[in-house]
């Protein structure tokens, strides 16, 4: 039987362990971007890799076709995966996305039409554009949420509460979207909730549902924790999980991983984005370690073309609670660390994103940039994983040229999740 040869689309958090499987199968592996080995250590681990950017996509589909690349693979990026759907239609290989689903998942206005057929509960929207008419402008009640209906990790997404922060919004989401199609909606002003799920031969698997707890960062409200134990759980197999399965049947979604962000409100759930693809920050790596189900091996197999076994939904995990923690920076040039090798030592935290290093910035932004670390800490009870991020906070330090800390220190709020 010829040997398979998978290429790998960009670098991203999935990539290490995607390669590592991929081998583990005897699948010849290759990676490509424009960036050196020296500076993507991860292309050393493939069997072959090239310096051809994803964005060219001409001269990927030559490449492929002289050296018989016979699948192609693609984890987070959104621009990888749209390059990767295009270059499997093209070359007559498997992709897991259908048309409609994947355009749900890049699409928010398509999305909360196909929700909204499917009786599932969106916020009010309301309808404007560029020239922002007396008549549009006098429907809106306000706070309402501004954002490209194309972008990912809340860039250009403002929540305003007037006018003049509604022109100034607009202007801003535009600057973030490819489309310039912008969403305004009613902001709903509840808890976070992520449902991530697997699609498996056309039905909905429920993997996890993560409740976030927000922080205060430079007076705003930003994702601080999240964590897999909430009574939240309960409203989503009443409420979602049947509505659900009816979205997915509409949007011809066949296999693959997938998220739901949505908000809990006076015990009703309001579902605005959806994700259909491997999460960015290795959620899929705690799935693999509670649970025992591992999304990213699914995915290279889909990838692979390879059929995913009913077996591989048996959970057989440590059955931990955790706490998922996005650690917050203020700006500044970082001139020292102290307590990260701590926190890579231990096996009871994993350390999911670890962006800086001693001699970075961290600019004065209020999105994904300004955020140092993402860590997940695990734990038998409650008393147990509040006593590690205690620990943590004494231990973990990002100072600045004039040794004050960086990191806004915080403790997750157990009583109310």
């Amino acid at each position: 039987m010829e040997r398979k040869k998978l290429l790998l689309l960009g670098i991203d958090s999935t990539t290490i362990d995607a390669i590592e499987y991929a081998k583990s199968k005897n699948v010849y592996t290759i990676v490509t971007d424009f960036s050196s080995p020296e500076v993507k250590k991860e292309k050393k681990l493939a069997d072959e890799y090239w310096m051809i950017d994803v964005a060219d996509f001409e001269a990927l589909k030559n490449k492929c076709m002289e050296e018989g690349v016979t699948n192609i693979y693609a984890g987070t990026n959104e621009f990888c995966l749209d390059q990767c759907k295009r270059l499997c239609k093209e070359l007559k290989f498997p992709f897991y996305a259908s048309d409609e689903g994947w355009k749900a998942s890049r699409d928010k206005g398509f999305y909360k039409e196909k929700c909204q057929k499917a009786g599932v509960l969106t916020p009010k929207q309301y309808y404007l554009d560029k020239n922002f008419s007396e008549k549009d402008l006098e429907k809106i009640q306000y706070p309402v949420v501004v954002k490209p209906s194309d972008s990912t990790a809340r860039k250009g997404l403002s929540i305003v509460s007037n006018q003049d922060e509604l022109f100034a919004a607009y202007k801003k989401a535009l600057e973030y979207s490819e489309n310039k199609k912008i969403i305004v909606e009613e902001y709903i002003d509840g808890i976070d909730v992520y449902i991530g799920c697997y699609i498996h031969n056309k039905k909905l698997k429920l993997l996890y549902v993560t409740v976030t707890q927000f922080i205060r960062v430079n007076g705003q409200k930003r994702f601080g924790f999240s964590s897999n134990f909430s009574k939240i759980t309960n409203l989503v197999d009443e409420q979602l999980l049947s509505k659900y399965e009816k979205l997915i049947t509409d949007l011809k979604c066949e296999n693959g991983v997938c998220m739901f962000q949505c908000t809990s409100r006076d015990n009703l759930i309001y579902t605005f984005e959806f994700g259909y693809r491997l999460d960015g920050i290795r959620i899929w790596e705690r799935v693999a370690r509670t649970k025992g189900i591992n999304e990213l091996k699914m995915m290279v197999d889909l990838a692979l073309g390879e059929t995913v076994s009913d077996n591989a939904f048996i959970e057989n995990g440590t059955q931990e609670k955790h706490i998922c923690w996005l650690m917050w920076s203020l700006p500044g040039k970082i001139s020292k660390i102290e307590g990260k090798k701590e926190l890579y030592s231990r096996n009871d935290i994993s350390v999911l994103v670890d962006r800086f290093k001693e001699g970075d910035t961290v600019l004065d932004v209020l999105d994904m940039r300004a955020i140092v670390l993402i860590i997940e800490v695990f734990g038998k009870t409650y008393e147990d994983i509040m006593e590690k991020i205690v620990y943590i906070n004494k231990t973990l330090h990002f100072y600045d040229e004039n040794m004050n800390d960086m990191i806004i220190h915080r403790e997750p709020d157990f009583e109310n999740w």
